[in-house]
């Protein structure tokens, strides 16, 4: 069974092949808005949009919030700056929360009992399966989006792509406060969607020389690199 709902701006898609039931995936869709109730940077009302604009002080802010900020300090930190939640100016954790939202809907899936699942957001996507069952996942050419580059077959991991071709120039370089342009896209795939997902967006900012420098101290990761 498989279904799609508009939520946190995007399409997110869940395939589950076991499932005949409904309510796994009302279960991890209400998760999800639950999710994009709290971190929204679109909803002046969101805990994020209040923190952003210091109506709330760090110190009052709810245990999951402080989980998240801590979570891309040390994403910063590992990623030598070129991942930031502070990339223009106002704290936006939008690059770290999509990655994490998809894991976190994986969690409700699997305490529901279900081991063979797909989980999609824009591009972000994580599958798994207990059952050596492979799930295909293809590229999408950034020039031409009725093309696929190549086709991945993961049984447990996550594949994510960072770019500029669906929304414009939106990613911005921490390290000049522009919009990072060398690059058209970037997809990493490895074991772990909230790590791939943040890999993603610092290798486009970082450029083709550095990213492929960096990508040598990650050996459990893949990218590809347009």
């Amino acid at each position: 069974m498989r279904q799609v709902q508009q939520i946190m701006g995007m399409p997110i898609s869940i395939d589950i092949p076991d499932c005949k039931e409904a309510g796994v995936f009302e279960a991890t869709f209400e998760q999800l808005r639950q999710i994009d109730t709290k971190f929204s940077t679109y909803k002046p009302d969101s805990e994020v949009s209040r923190f952003a604009a210091g109506k709330i002080t760090e110190a009052n802010l709810s245990d999951e919030l402080k989980t998240v900020i801590k979570a891309c300090r040390e994403a910063e930190a590992k990623t030598d700056g070129y991942f930031s939640a502070w990339a223009a100016g106002a704290f936006d954790p939008s690059g770290y929360v999509k990655g994490w939202a998809v894991a976190e809907a994986g969690r409700v899936i699997a305490g529901q009992g279900y081991g063979t699942y797909c989980v999609g957001a824009g591009g972000d996507i994580m599958a798994h399966s207990d059952s050596g069952f492979e799930w295909k996942i293809g590229i999408q050419s950034p020039r031409d989006k009725s093309k696929i580059l190549d086709v991945l077959s993961i049984s447990n991991g996550a594949v994510c792509t960072s770019g500029n071709y669906e929304r414009g120039a939106h990613i911005i370089n921490p390290k000049t406060g522009q919009p990072a342009d060398e690059l058209l896209s970037v997809t990493v795939s490895g074991p772990d969607i909230i790590w791939a997902d943040v890999l993603a967006t610092a290798l486009f900012v970082m450029g083709r020389t550095k990213a492929a420098a960096f990508m040598e101290s990650q050996p459990d990761y893949q990218a590809v690199i347009i």
